[in-house]
């Protein structure tokens, strides 16, 4: 028995050791280059394209068979500047043995080596990748029964037979690179992989899939598993898909369920996401949603979209089946900090940064605007904030906006929040069609020193408004442009600020250092004579049109301890600023020539680089006046210029004009010469140097040696008042 097996194994060792002699002979013989035409035939005969077969093609000898073929193109559309649409170095095929006994094809690996592919669109919107077989010759008996043939299986399955018998463990793309090139947008995209593989156990197994690839200079990698062949092939009712990604710097992780995927396919999804703070010049972004839908419609319901601190929560809607994509969100937050939302915070046009803003702002640039994006989608936007954090000293409250994006026409209404134990109110439109934009913002009721804290009185040296800072503010404007510039230079409209009755503390203004406006108060050279200002009321009154701004009488602070008014012009098309200053203290007992010069001050320069400056032409009108009257033409002229209301004057014309009352009486009489009379002083001071200088030329024939006296007295009178001028004015410039 014994020696039966031992003959038995002896045989079949035998005949082990002669098949495998007969397989190395067969692989060493076979020659795969022989059938290298046949395959660029059949190619050409379905696609129109040379196939290029150029490098040897054989059989590696192994336990794993493996077909390689060395040297691979394939011709490009004829309008192409690239003569090949792929190449390849190599292209590997191993394929397992013992499958094949049963018939089924096991690739262990499929691998292409260094494949460069060259996709491109001409200016008139065709691919290269738009194939054109050959003409077909079949004769039409023939097709007729290939018709009737494939009508007893209509759907396009055909496929799924032949795959069920090849399956491929592993698919492998190494240093490869694709080229798109869209001539007809002008685009160029450019992706290179240095690694992808696809790797399953079996038809029934999920497929798991690895990349690592650059995408226009950035870095794309990840791991993503779909589920099995099979059940992609059987058209399985629900597919999955998991996906754990790094792109341009953001990490994201995704888990979908994909339903009906050849009919009308539709999805669930959670998605989580994270972009650290700097990515994109942007703070750190986390989201956590879920996404329901198909490809014409879906929802996102943002659970948690967290902006550096600040969650937003909410539901975005879009609708893609209309012509122009369409938006509807309904979203919410508790709090938004402004200052966080930028990867590195910078003071804003609001608070503290507003004046050293203006302080070093340069001339308005021509930034073009972006305008036509708004054509892009129409959209219905609502947001609420129940806290919104300008910055540590500016906050608003209950902020709600409602936003809707129509053809091009962006119109933001209402706007409303509530601010200082106030409101704010108001809306905004910009029309891309037209390039317009308007505003209209209304103030009521609004405590200044409670919406602006830094107003606030925190110790006894700075100043601060101790009680009142009931504010109103109307800003209304209008404006055309392209370009900032345009904007700036077309802008009508109103601005209007006004404060009530306050208590303030007089001290140190901290939050005005550093900028042309601290010097102006230091300027004006007020003595602080008590700790406290009870101030009757303060206007900000400026008329735009056509980027001029034109402060009539229009700043005005009117305080029984001091007044100051401001009337002047900024014109945004040239950067000019003129801009007189008129404090008046309220005793006239201690007036002088240098009282009265070291308050005609006035701005002037550019918005760059504002100046403070003396009021030359101020200076030498009340010198002469001095000089021709009297002292009491300083105190005249002093009285005049104090108008008994100025607010009221500010407001004139104004839907606030009858919010402080119109003087009466003597006051009115005096306000009217403060409107009415200060062109006439100027005259009357004109009269007195013409008269001057008429007597200086009433030398002639027949003169009188009296006149010629007193006409060069007058000249020389003159011109001891214009050289004093010269030398005051002087002298407060190096002051």
């Amino acid at each position: 028995m014994f020696k039966f097996i031992k003959i038995l194994f002896t045989v079949l060792f035998t005949v082990v050791i002669i098949a495998a002699v007969a397989l190395i002979v067969f692989i060493k013989t076979f020659d795969l280059n022989k059938y290298k035409p046949m395959i660029e035939k059949l190619v050409y005969e379905q696609t129109g394209r040379q196939l290029s077969l150029k490098g040897d093609a054989g059989l590696k000898i192994s336990l794993i068979p493996t077909v390689v073929v060395n040297d691979i193109a394939l011709s490009n559309a004829p309008w192409s500047a690239n003569q090949n649409m792929i190449e390849a170095q190599s292209v590997e095929v191993s394929v397992a043995v013992l499958p094949l006994l049963h018939k089924e094809v096991i690739i262990d690996n499929v691998s292409l080596v260094k494949p460069q592919i060259y996709l491109e669109k001409n200016k008139s919107g065709v691919a290269n990748w738009e194939f054109s077989a050959l003409q077909d010759t079949t004769k039409p008996e023939d097709k007729t029964q290939q018709t009737q043939a494939a009508s007893v299986a209509p759907e396009a399955v055909a496929a799924a037979p032949v795959l069920a018998g090849i399956f491929a463990k592993n698919f492998t793309i190494t240093d490869a690179s694709l080229i798109y090139n869209d001539n007809q947008a002008s685009s160029v995209t450019e992706l290179k992989i240095n690694d992808f593989k696809l790797s399953s156990e079996s038809m029934d197994s999920n497929v798991n899939i690895a990349f690592d690839v650059i995408y226009n200079g950035e870095d794309i990698n990840g791991t993503a598993e779909i589920g099995s062949i099979n059940s992609l092939l059987q058209k399985t009712e629900e597919y999955p898909l998991k996906a754990d990604v790094k792109a341009f710097g953001v990490t994201a992780q995704a888990e979908a369920m994909l339903y009906d995927l050849f009919g009308n396919l539709s999805f669930k999804a959670s998605v989580t996401a994270n972009n650290p703070s700097g990515n994109f010049g942007a703070p750190q972004i986390s989201i956590n949603t879920a996404l329901s839908g198909n490809l014409q419609k879906m929802t996102a319901v943002l659970n948690n979209l967290n902006v550096n601190g600040n969650v937003i929560t909410g539901t975005v809607n879009a609708d893609l089946s209309q012509s122009k994509p369409y938006v509807n969100a309904n979203l919410q937050s508790n709090k938004i900090d402004v200052e966080s939302l930028t990867a590195k915070a910078t003071k804003t046009a609001f608070g503290l940064g507003l004046i050293p803003a203006v302080y070093a702002a340069e001339f308005i640039p021509a930034t073009p605007l972006d305008l036509q994006s708004l054509n892009l989608l129409n959209a219905d936007v609502k947001l609420q904030i129940a806290t919104l954090v300008v910055n540590k000293n500016l906050q608003a409250d209950n902020v709600i906006l409602a936003a809707s994006l129509k053809n091009g026409v962006l119109t933001v209404n209402p706007l409303s929040l509530n601010a200082g134990d106030g409101s704010i109110n108001g809306n905004m439109k910009v029309d891309a069609n037209n390039n317009t934009f308007s505003a209209d913002l209304s103030g009521k009721d609004v405590i200044l020193q409670k919406f602006w804290k830094e107003l606030a009185v925190s110790n006894d040296k700075n100043f601060g408004i101790i009680s009142g800072g009931k504010t109103n503010l109307k800003i209304k404007l209008n404006s055309q442009g392209s370009n900032l510039r345009q904007l700036a230079e077309n802008l009508n409209g109103q601005v209007i600020g006004i404060v009530d009755e306050s208590e303030m503390q007089t001290g140190a203004l901290k939050y005005l250092t550093g900028n042309f406006v601290s010097q102006l108060l230091k300027s004006l050279n007020l003595e602080r004579k008590q700790k406290n200002l009870q101030l009757s009321c303060a206007v900000v009154r400026g008329d735009i049109k056509q980027g001029n701004i034109t402060f009539p009488k229009g700043i005005v602070f009117n305080s029984p301890q001091v007044m100051v008014v401001s009337n002047g012009t900024v014109n945004l098309k040239n950067d000019k600023i003129d801009l007189t200053i008129s404090p008046f203290s309220g005793n006239l007992s201690d007036t002088n020539i240098a009282q009265a010069i070291s308050s005609l001050v006035k701005i002037a320069g550019t918005i760059e680089n504002p100046k403070i400056a003396i009021d030359e032409s101020a200076v030498i009108k009340n010198i002469i006046g001095v000089a021709t009257t009297g002292p009491a033409f300083l105190g005249s002229q002093l009285v005049l210029d104090v108008d008994p209301a100025p607010c009221y004057t500010a407001l004139k014309g104004t839907e606030y004009q009858n919010m402080f009352p119109a003087p009466s009486g003597v006051k009115a009489t005096g306000q009217k010469m403060y409107q009415d009379t200060g062109q006439a002083i100027s005259d009357g001071v004109k009269a007195i140097t013409d008269t001057a200088k008429d007597g200086a030329q009433m030398v002639g024939t027949g003169a009188k040696d009296g006149a010629k006296a007193v006409g060069n007295a007058a000249v020389d009178g003159i011109d001891m008042l214009t050289n004093t001028a010269k030398d005051v004015i002087n002298m407060f410039k190096r002051n």
